[in-house]
């Protein structure tokens, strides 16, 4: 007989994850994250790192990758993706990194203690016995200043995208070809979505989720509504299950979102009123208010809950080292956006000098301590630090910030001969059957355009400029490339040189920015 979470192994064999980097779950991160709230964890160079449900390691070897003295251990049900992820780890010379093929529920305190653990992607997919068992892990093999990293699907949010899962396995029953079955399941959403009468119910879910599924990737589709377990729980409940294991709350991921001030100064005072100081009513509250689909928590040991304190506080502010990528949108200096979309107002000069030296810095951080002297050449005494602290606890309330608490010295000038992370050379060289996506020093997947894909491998540090663009050319020249203008292919051979050396420009700026070079730390 084959066991319910046997058949979900072989789901992922048929439908292996693309593998990639989630910005969020780095250690560095949520070291960070505790920091802000009062809690020390462990130094990312030497922690120990266990990640449950690792698919092909994506989400490990970044990590891996930058800190080569960390031990970094990744489990996973589905053979097919250990194999893939074994073959790329080995290709990188990663020495710190394992693979593990194994069953959560058969995981014991035997496995060792870590100071990060990361379950992404799995706890809403698996069976009732499996969610036990993350929490019982996690608690068991948790160091005792540890942090573990949880994400789940949500109440109230997932109950009108549970509309759109049912719907698509009506249509996909009886159906045991994979692909065949994923086919049938998104045609239903389109019937449905051109069939419901309109101002319907239906219509507005449907209409909030076609674009989703008419181009979401098959891997996604399949797993997120079409996987045999999927079971959304509200907040509190899945708090509760925590508890039972002796872990407790400490913060969200994406730490913006725990803030009642993104609803406005008057219903703010609604909200900490009615949650009368209790930060996870006030998380519960949070979710209806926003209809959430999508949790990230962070867990500690319960015994450390006491020591947690979740106002922003400038002592601890101004032991980070901050950075951030802003586009300015007005003349006059005051109106940015971010690099994930957000509009920041810089209306003093404080600010502004702030703003402006982020950007120079760039993808590198630049420490508090830093602009804090700077901040103070502006306005003297106490004043110029207390509108720094202020700003930057408004971007970090406003996700409009990149924190860490240690620094990241990426140098933003290009050399003259780059250099791209041997990880990453080594990674692309293995091609696109390799399940697993390029990343940045920040911890997210990047997905290179032509020219940037092209140019990684040869980012060795001995090709300056004109070899890469001579290299590109020579691409062009044995067809392996093309240059198009619309529908036609470009032949001119002094074109083809001019757009070659556009296209290194802009792919070295494109990987400068994204992080992934190397050998320039200031």
């Amino acid at each position: 007989m084959t066991t319910l979470t046997e058949q979900i192994g072989r789901t992922y064999d048929e439908f292996p994850y693309l593998s990639g980097a989630f910005q969020v779950t780095a250690p560095e991160h949520l070291r960070t994250v505790a920091h802000l709230f009062g809690l020390d964890a462990p130094a990312p160079e030497r922690a120990r790192v266990l990640e449950l449900g690792c698919a092909a390691g994506g989400n490990l070897i970044p990590f891996a990758a930058r800190y080569p003295h960390a031990e970094v251990t990744g489990i996973e049900l589905s053979q097919v993706q250990v194999d893939a992820g074994q073959r790329a780890i080995a290709a990188m010379g990663l020495k710190n990194l394992r693979l593990v093929q194994a069953s959560i529920a058969d995981l014991d305190e035997s496995l060792g203690e870590f100071d990060y653990i990361i379950c992404h992607g799995v706890y809403s997919w698996v069976p009732p016995e499996v969610q036990e068992a993350i929490v019982r892990v996690a608690s068991q093999c948790l160091a005792p200043d540890g942090i573990a990293y949880v994400s789940y699907n949500t109440y109230p949010g997932w109950k009108a995208k549970e509309v759109v899962r049912d719907a698509m396995l009506l249509r996909a029953n009886g159906r045991t070809d994979a692909g065949e079955r994923l086919a049938y399941a998104r045609g239903m959403v389109d019937f449905l979505h051109d069939m419901a009468p309109q101002g319907s119910v239906l219509a507005k879910i449907m209409g909030d989720n076609i674009d989703t599924i008419r181009h979401g990737e098959d891997y996604y589709l399949a797993h997120e509504y079409l996987e045999l377990c999927n079971s959304p729980c509200y907040f509190r409940d899945f708090l509760a299950g925590a508890r039972k294991h002796g872990l407790d709350f400490l913060a969200e991921a994406h730490v913006s979102s725990m803030f009642a001030d993104n609803y406005g100064a008057e219903q703010a005072k609604l909200l900490l009123a009615e949650c009368e100081g209790d930060q996870v009513r006030l998380e519960q509250l949070l979710d209806f208010l926003g209809n959430r689909t999508f949790r990230q928590t962070l867990l500690v040991h319960s015994g450390r809950t006491g020591q947690i304190r979740y106002q922003l506080d400038a002592s601890r502010i101004s032991q980070l080292h901050v950075a951030g990528n802003y586009t300015p949108t007005s003349d006059d200096g005051c109106s940015w956006a971010t690099d994930n979309g957000r509009n920041v107002t810089a209306s003093s000069e404080v600010a502004q000098s702030m703003i402006c030296a982020l950007t120079k810095a760039w993808p590198g951080t630049v420490p508090v301590a830093t602009l804090v002297k700077a901040a103070n050449a502006i306005a003297p005494g106490e004043e110029g630090k207390e509108q720094l602290m202020a700003f930057i606890g408004a971007l970090i309330v406003g996700n409009a910030v990149h924190c860490r608490l240690d620094p990241m010295p990426l140098e933003s000038a290009i050399p003259s001969k780059p250099k791209s992370l041997p990880a990453l050379r080594a990674l692309s060289g293995l091609g696109a059957a390799t399940p697993i996506r390029l990343f940045s020093q920040w911890h997210y997947s990047l997905e290179p355009g032509v020219a940037a894909s092209f140019l990684l491998p040869l980012l060795d540090g001995r090709n300056d400029r004109p070899a890469l663009v001579a290299a590109l050319v020579a691409a062009v020249a044995e067809q392996r490339l093309t240059f198009d203008e619309g529908r036609k292919t470009i032949d001119d051979p002094q074109q083809i040189n001019r757009l070659a050396t556009d296209a290194v420009t802009q792919a070295l700026a494109w990987m400068s920015s994204n992080a992934m070079l190397a050998g320039a730390s200031r």
